[in-house]
């Protein structure tokens, strides 16, 4: 008896465990399913993210602030002002006073000169030398002359004949003829025409009284007679024509006509 107690009770306690293992089973499952459910409904989409927001996470973080807690503010101190100090200097005149010498005594020498030296000479030259010259100049030489001993100066400009009277000149005649006639074909050729012949040279003498140029100021009109005019003239001979006392070259003009014979 007391056997089918034990295992009436063990039966029993079975069962209601069997179906309370399986209820909190199916309550466990349920939860689960139920949470996994809800999980679907409350997922949202996330936002894409944007450049400046890309950017922005691209860049490296900040660096931690300096440990001791707050900055300290830097204080501004205030430039002190130079202020110029003008600075007076008494001048000493006693020593910035030029001396001034006594040049009495050199006036006094120079005054003097040189023992030998010439009135109107220059500091420098040389006893012998004369006025005008160029110290380091050579004693004896010319006036003007090179130092270096290079060409002469060149000549003195030739004097200008001097224009005279035929009527002066014709007193001062040495030699010569006068009376030139025409070759004689010139001079029949000129009688048969019946035209008087006129003709100008002009003469020019140097200072010795030689003739020294001709030359035909107006033509006879016969080549022939022109020639034979300046040949002849060439053979004058005149004394020297003087102007103060001193001998000058002269021109004139000749005038010589011809009248042929009636």
């Amino acid at each position: 008896m007391f056997d089918d107690y034990v295992g009436a009770k063990t039966a029993k306690t079975s069962a209601w465990t069997t179906w309370l293992v399986f209820t909190a089973a199916f309550i466990h499952v349920a939860a689960g399913v139920a949470l996994i459910v809800n999980g679907w409904w409350s997922i949202s989409e996330i936002d894409r993210p944007t450049r400046s927001s890309a950017s922005l996470s691209s860049l490296p973080p900040p660096p931690p602030p300096p440990k001791g807690g707050s900055s300290k503010k830097i204080e501004k101190r205030d430039t002190p002002k130079v202020q110029k100090v003008k600075v007076v200097t008494q001048i000493d005149e006693r020593k910035d006073k030029p001396k001034v010498e006594d040049t009495s005594d050199d006036d006094n020498n120079d005054a003097a000169g040189v023992e030998g030296g010439v009135e109107g000479g220059v500091e420098g030259g040389v006893v012998g030398g004369v006025v005008g010259g160029v110290i380091g100049g050579t004693l004896g030489g010319v006036l003007g002359g090179d130092l270096l001993g290079g060409d002469p100066p060149p000549p003195p400009p030739k004097e200008e004949p001097k224009i005279v009277p035929q009527v002066t000149l014709e007193a001062s005649r040495i030699s010569g003829e006068k009376q030139i006639r025409p070759p004689g074909d010139v001079e029949n050729k000129i009688n048969r025409s019946q035209k008087k012949t006129i003709g100008v040279v002009k003469m020019c003498l140097s200072a010795s009284g030689s003739v020294s140029k001709l030359n035909m100021l107006k033509s006879t009109g016969h080549p022939k007679y022109d020639a034979k005019l300046k040949s002849e003239m060439r053979r004058w001979k005149y004394r020297p024509f003087k102007v103060n006392g001193k001998a000058v070259p002269v021109c004139t003009s000749v005038t010589f006509i011809y009248v042929p014979a009636g």
